[in-house]
């Protein structure tokens, strides 16, 4: 009897890898997708995979996670968000204004050095499996990165949010923003939680 529970243990424990592996290949395959489209642009700079998805919009990676205390980079327009009552002084530490630019940064992140877009996220998702998610409601993959997400379509074809970015509005209501009232972007409660959504349709 003992033996039988212990094969069953050891198939159980077999089917969720294969189960994790499967969400890895497939958040892999759908992001290699996005940075194929012709309007996403990338380039390496300064240590860092820059993904611009659309004006104002990018999202970097750090090709040495190790070398720098901000393995992960997004940027997203800050006008909304001052028009809306942000107050700079109130960000905090891993939120700040950068020209035209409200940063979001993470730490955290293991990997080896890469040199493209495509290598740096293949090694975030392979070594950073805790942070990858499947958001079933919008049919996407995402990266949890503290307080806020990423997150991209598993199949463009058949979803007009191709990349989303969210942030914690809770986060930002603290800054002096009305969440309710920033432009371009969709104040949603999900899972208990105040979240700001900014969906780009990248065909």
């Amino acid at each position: 009897m003992k033996k039988i529970i212990l094969l069953l243990a050891i198939l159980m424990f077999i089917a969720g890898c294969a189960s994790t592996d499967v969400v890895k290949r497939e958040a892999q395959s759908s992001f290699e997708a996005v940075l194929a489209v012709d309007t996403v642009n990338t380039s390496i700079k300064d240590g860092f995979a820059h993904i611009i998805v659309a004006d104002g919009y990018h999202f970097e990676l750090s090709l040495n996670p190790q070398s720098t205390n901000e393995d992960v980079i997004m940027g997203v327009m800050a006008m909304p968000f001052l028009d809306a009552g942000l107050d700079i002084t109130k960000l905090p530490s891993n939120m700040r204004i950068k020209d035209d630019m409200l940063l979001i940064t993470f730490d955290g992140i293991k990997g080896a050095m890469t040199y493209d877009a495509k290598g740096q996220m293949n090694s975030l998702l392979t070594n950073n499996r805790t942070l990858l998610g499947y958001h079933a409601e919008l049919d996407h993959f995402g990266i949890a990165l503290g307080d806020h997400k990423f997150e991209w379509a598993k199949n463009m074809a058949t979803n007009d949010k191709d990349v989303v970015f969210i942030l914690s509005a809770s986060v930002l209501r603290a800054a002096g923003v009305n969440v309710e009232a920033v432009n371009g972007w969709v104040f949603k409660t999900m899972d208990g939680m105040d979240l700001l959504l900014k969906p780009i349709d990248l065909k």
